[in-house]
């Protein structure tokens, strides 16, 4: 556990990122496409995917994989990963820490919201999966900006929608991009990187814990999680 910052107040509202951060919905993609890379006689590394993590701006994996093998991939089989890759993700569980870090905001009284690159139809369709709809005030995702991570835009549509000041916020994030966004729009972010993340850690981050189970709660003037 890494920190550069710490607060002695509770925060005005505590914004977490979605996939990585609240569900481990990173790595089952990551060992998809890298499946299929191996079935083109080709490998994909953690370094050369994990830029791709917290942005939506980024190409499509299947035109990176046709430049590394200099043709097209085959349809069937990018079709059958794809459709083992969504089956895999579809009960995932909550990370650890993230139902308890939701209790001690609500017993706080301070706002939850998920701030996401990824689409509405994703995340709500998780939220409502995980029972989790009515626990967050707000829920901004890619299709409520113009701009995604590591622009400042998503939370800074949060803070608007919860009507705070961006400066009061804590950010939860577990990548390099997200952290970079939830800075340039003022926030204290703390980092929880994933399998994939921990290979990119960010230099701006305000603090950086092995898992939400080690979240600060004192330090953030929450009560302690029994």
């Amino acid at each position: 556990m890494t920190a550069t910052a710490r607060r002695t107040q509770p925060p005005a509202a505590l914004i977490l990122d979605f996939d990585g951060t609240m569900v481990d919905t990173e790595w089952p993609v990551f060992d998809m496409v890298r499946g299929v890379y191996r079935a083109h006689g080709a490998d994909l590394v953690i370094a050369d995917w994990v830029d791709k993590l917290g942005r939506a701006d980024h190409r499509p994996w299947q035109e990176e994989l046709a430049d590394v093998i200099g043709r097209e991939p085959d349809g069937d089989v990018v079709e059958r990963a794809v459709a083992a890759g969504r089956e895999s993700r579809s009960g995932l569980p909550l990370l650890p820490g993230v139902s308890e870090l939701m209790d001690a905001a609500d017993r706080c009284e301070v706002p939850l919201a998920v701030a996401s690159s990824s689409p509405s139809s994703w995340v709500d369709s998780h939220l409502e999966r995980l029972g989790l709809t009515d626990r967050f005030a707000t829920v901004r995702t890619k299709d409520h900006v113009v701009n995604t991570k590591p622009a400042p835009d998503l939370f800074t549509a949060a803070a608007e929608a919860l009507a705070v000041d961006p400066g009061g916020a804590v950010v939860v994030e577990d990548s390099r991009h997200g952290c970079r966004a939830a800075k340039l729009a003022g926030m204290t972010c703390v980092v929880v990187p994933n399998r994939i993340t921990i290979h990119d850690l960010p230099a701006d981050a305000d603090l950086i814990l092995d898992s939400l189970i080690d979240f600060p709660f004192a330090d953030f003037a929450f009560p302690p999680v029994l």
